[in-house]
C-alpha cells in the first residue's frame, strides 16, 4: 500500500529543494490534489504550481496548516522565523520537516506545540532523479507512524540513513554538498574523452558510467577500497593526495555550517 496517497503535503519554498520534493512526491504517487506549495515570491510559487498541476497557496491559507506533513524548504536564515510564525496554527500529529542546514532539531522543537513531530533532512541534488542520499534526524516527539511516513517520503528521493542531530553539520560535506566535490573529477574524465576524439555526449556517458559503476561496486560488495583498487592495478594519480582533498572538503563544509549555526543563534 502506498503510504503517500492519503496524506496531504504542504511544500514551503519554491526553490531547488521545493521543486525536487514536488517532482518526486508526484512521481511516487502522491495525488496532485493533496499537494500545495507556497513561497514568499508568489509568482514563483504560482509558476511552479502551474507546471506540476498543484495548488499555490499563501502562508495565510489554512489549507497548508491542515497538511499531514509540512516540508520546509526555505533558506536557513528564514527557517526559524517561518516555523515560529506557523506555530500557533500547527496541531499534534503533524510532521514539520526542515531541509535547512545549521538549524538544530532542539531549536525547531522549541518553536512547535507539544505533539508536533519534527525532523531534519540534509537534501542531496541527485534526489531529483530519485538517486539521492538524504541523512535524516528525528526529534524526540516522532512516533512510529511518523517515522514510517517519513521513510516513505525519503524513499521517493533515493536512499536515506538515520543519524544523530549532532552529525548533521558533517552531513553537509558528506552528502549535501559532496556532489560539488565529485563533479570536477567527472568533468576532467569527460574532457579527456573529448580530447581523445569522442563526441561530448559519449565522453560524458563513459565518465559518468565509470563513476556510477565504481559506486555500485563499493555498495554491492564487501571488498575493501584497497581490494577494489587492485582490480585495476594501473595507478593514474597520487591517490593519497586526492583522498585527502575530499576529506578536507568535507571538513571545510562542516566548518562553514558550524559558523553559520553560530551566526543564526544570535
Amino acid at each position: 500500500m502506498n503510504k503517500l496517497t492519503d496524506k496531504r503535503f504542504a511544500i514551503i519554498g519554491a526553490g531547488n529543494i521545493g521543486r525536487i520534493l514536488l517532482n518526486r512526491l508526484l512521481a511516487c504517487g502522491a495525488p496532485a490534489e493533496n499537494l500545495v506549495v507556497c513561497d514568499s515570491d508568489t509568482e514563483r510559487a504560482r509558476a511552479m504550481a502551474g507546471q506540476y498541476g498543484v495548488r499555490p497557496i499563501s502562508l495565510n491559507d489554512e489549507t497548508a496548516w491542515s497538511a499531514d506533513v509540512i516540508l520546509v524548504a526555505v533558506s536557513p536564515k528564514a527557517v526559524l522565523e517561518l516555523v515560529q510564525s506557523l506555530s500557533s496554527k500547527l496541531h499534534p500529529g503533524q510532521i514539520v520537516v526542515s531541509f535547512a542546514a545549521a538549524i538544530p532539531l532542539a531549536r525547531l522543537e522549541e518553536l512547535v506545540p507539544a505533539g508536533v513531530q519534527v525532523a531534519r533532512v540534509m537534501p542531496n541534488a541527485p534526489s531529483l532523479v530519485g538517486q539521492g542520499m538524504n541523512p535524516v534526524a528525528y526529534g524526540a516527539s516522532i512516533t512510529p507512524e511518523g517515522r514510517e511516513l517519513m521513510q516513505a517520503v525519503l524513499a521517493c528521493l533515493g536512499e536515506f540513513i538515520e543519524v544523530g542531530d549532532a552529525l548533521m553539520n558533517w552531513c553537509v560535506g558528506l552528502s549535501g554538498a559532496a556532489m560539488r566535490s565529485l563533479l570536477p573529477t567527472l568533468e576532467g574524465m569527460a574532457q579527456a574523452g573529448m580530447e581523445a576524439g569522442l563526441p561530448a555526449a559519449d565522453a560524458r556517458r563513459i565518465a559518468a558510467q565509470v563513476m556510477l559503476g565504481t559506486a555500485v561496486l563499493a555498495l554491492q560488495t564487501d571488498l575493501s577500497f584497497e581490494e577494489i583498487k587492485a582490480l585495476t592495478p594501473m595507478q593514474t594519480m597520487d591517490e593519497a593526495v586526492l583522498a585527502n582533498l575530499f576529506l578536507e572538503a568535507a571538513r571545510a563544509a562542516r566548518g562553514k555550517i558550524e559558523e553559520l549555526e553560530i551566526k543564526l543563534r544570535k
